[in-house]
């Protein structure tokens, strides 16, 4: 008898263990979303703008503060094989396209390897980076 009323105290402890977790989650997605719209930039509108802009920032991002060389085939493919929709190359690239046209990256050659093109942030969209993670405090 004892077990069993021990038992179902485990039980309510961790359903409201679980729905403190989910209502901490659900804040900080209101928080997110509305740091997000609030604090617009071109850096984070391209991460807004579709699970693929999302990919293609964070694997450039990841990149940058991994200190790895990524070039631009490397990230459609990351990309196109990171999302589970039913995404083309061709897209992910004209976003990329986009993105350093827009001054989001800079595609700069490769100093070991000048027929590679390698994708970097600029400095704007790193500071933007940066004071969007520093706001949506996700971790």
């Amino acid at each position: 008898m004892n077990n069993q009323i021990l038992s179902e105290k485990d039980k309510k402890s961790e359903d409201e263990n679980k729905k403190d977790f989910y209502l901490k989650s659900s804040k900080k997605l209101i928080s997110f979303f509305n740091n997000t719209i609030n604090r617009r930039n071109p850096s984070v509108d391209l991460i807004m703008s579709s699970p693929t802009g999302c990919m293609v920032i964070t694997e450039v991002m990841k990149s940058y503060y991994l200190n790895t060389n990524l070039s631009k085939q490397d990230l459609v493919n990351k990309v196109v094989s990171g999302v589970s929709l039913s995404m083309n190359q061709s897209s992910v690239y004209k976003i990329v396209d986009k993105a350093i046209k827009n001054q989001i990256f800079s595609s700069v050659l490769n100093e070991d390897d000048k027929r590679v093109r390698l994708i970097v942030p600029t400095n704007q969209t790193v500071n933007d980076m940066e004071k969007w993670f520093d706001e949506i405090n996700l971790v």
